[in-house]
């Protein structure tokens, strides 16, 4: 018994899937040309815009920001009886602005569908979006207090959603004002791992087995940081962060090498922020410490995702709780006092207990920050093929409660969100949220979500984006490690035709 979908004056069915997806799974195209979805009960949806309005016009006003132009909008869910009788469940009708279209079309499905389903999520409306950018809009409107009622009250987010939205955006906004004009991030990133996780869609490779490619990709990295920053670069890197994939896998003198090398050619902003992501505590050890220290890293990620053993082995992770415990004691004894770890809400084979206890082992050992994800089930994964996504993806009460909860901690140590993302496919629609203490906040991550910031990304699989006339151009990498070493010089012409915009 599908659910069908009807649009009407519109095209912006894209923009509209990720709230259908959120509800039920699969969405196809029947035979009759109109989307539908399983369900329980027969369901008939109808989105209409009035007069019809061209994707390319929805699209322009969406990227200016403003227009004076308005439409009308209009969304119904009917319930469908056994002999084709279609009853009102829900109706919504607005007059808008052609620049909030889209977000009004997802606002106007999502509440229909909650009402119809009985189905509604902790960011309500808000699938598919940076939630701080909303609030962001609304606070410029209005008041903090009167910002959140609109969250919760037009966007149907929880009392808890709307709060943490408008505390962190204006956390954002704080951070953002301390990059400057002609500044930008550098993203260096690595496709090696020790192993891959159950839950990683990256295309990463086994360090270990790739001895031969490791040097030649390192290689390449170099060279596409000698040809970017070849004099021609007229600003200033704020920020650098070496990600993955995991860097800390190298061996110590390709280690070095990845970072002198690189570094060297880059023009580097007065206080800039070097973080280096070690991610597993396995490839940590004294030396590459020693290393990424002598070379500014001062920010430092040990991401143990659980504290849990039994969880580690489940979801590939070749490390145990106790090497996560040393290498942290390790990077404090070198002189590191500005580390993060990483933890997720919702693993396979844990419950809220499990989860909450893994967040008090990490609060005892102290870190300035702590980032609580929410696992994402993402295609190409392991993991994408073990779980039916619509059950795995409605909102699990238990795992929501856990999450606030795990908040309420953090806030109750001292801890303050000034970073937040949504991923696609997360279990209950939750998120993924930066905390720090102490004025520890990654400018990087901040800038890198913002999309008002440029970004330059290196290695394979590496985005850059520059802000042009409040739209962000990019130019990706392949991700394909062998592509990428045989394409470099390719890249390094599109990067800088893409910088020359900025």
């Amino acid at each position: 018994m599908p659910v069908v979908f009807e649009i009407l004056g519109h095209r912006e069915w894209a923009a509209m899937c990720d709230v259908a997806r959120a509800f039920f799974g699969d969405v196809n195209v029947n035979e009759t040309g109109l989307y539908e979805a399983p369900f329980d009960r027969p369901l008939h949806v109808i989105s209409e815009v009035t007069p019809p309005i061209v994707a390319a016009k929805a699209r322009k006003g969406s990227r200016r920001g403003f227009s004076e132009t308005t439409t009308h909008v209009n969304t119904s869910v009917f319930a469908v009886a056994k002999k084709g009788e279609h009853n009102l469940v829900k109706q919504i009708d607005e007059q808008v602005a052609l620049h909030d279209i889209r977000r009004v079309l997802k606002r106007q499905l999502y509440v229909v569908l909650s009402a119809a389903t009985d189905i509604s999520f902790p960011w309500g409306s808000l699938t598919g979006v940076r939630p701080t950018q909303i609030a962001l809009d609304a606070l410029q409107r209005m008041d903090e207090e009167k910002a959140t009622e609109e969250l919760e009250g037009y966007w149907r987010l929880t009392s808890q959603k709307a709060r943490l939205a408008v505390r962190t955006a204006l956390a954002e906004e704080k951070i953002l004002d301390k990059i400057h004009e002609h500044e930008s991030m550098l993203y260096v990133g690595l496709p090696f791992c020790p192993s891959r996780c159950l839950y990683c869609s990256f295309i990463t490779q086994d360090a270990t087995r790739q001895k031969n490619a490791l040097e030649s990709y390192v290689n390449a990295v170099i060279r596409e940081s000698e040809g970017v920053f070849d004099g021609t670069f007229q600003g200033k890197i704020r920020a650098v962060y070496y990600g993955g994939g995991t860097p800390t896998s190298l061996p110590a003198d390709l280690f070095r090498r990845y970072l002198e090398e690189v570094l060297q050619h880059v023009p580097f902003a007065e206080n800039v922020e070097k973080t280096m992501e070690a991610g597993r505590p396995d490839t940590i050890d004294r030396e590459k410490l020693f290393i990424a220290k002598a070379f500014g890293f001062h920010k430092l990620c040990i991401n143990p995702q659980t504290m849990q053993d039994e969880t580690l082995r489940r979801i590939g992770r070749h490390h145990t709780v106790e090497q996560t415990i040393l290498a942290f004691h390790l990077a404090r004894s070198m002189g590191f006092m500005d580390i993060n770890m990483d933890l997720i809400a919702g693993l396979p084979g844990e419950d809220s207990d499990t989860f909450l206890d893994s967040l008090e082992r990490v609060i005892a050992l102290g870190p300035e920050s702590i980032t609580l994800h929410a696992l994402a089930i993402k295609r190409g994964s392991f993991l994408d093929r073990m779980f039916d996504d619509r059950d795995t993806l409605l909102p699990d009460p238990a795992l929501i409660e856990a999450v606030e909860v795990a908040h309420e901690r953090l806030r109750q140590e001292g801890y303050r969100p000034y970073y937040l993302y949504r991923q696609k496919n997360c279990r209950s629609g939750l998120e993924n949220t930066g905390f720090t203490r102490g004025g520890h906040a990654s400018l990087y991550n901040v800038a890198m979500m913002s999309d008002r910031v440029p970004v330059i990304g290196l290695g394979s699989g590496a985005s850059s984006k520059v802000i042009h006339e409040q739209k962000a151009l990019r130019v990706h990498n392949p991700k394909d490690i062998k592509l990428y070493v045989d394409r470099v010089e390719a890249q390094i012409l599109k990067k800088k035709t893409l910088l020359a915009n900025a």
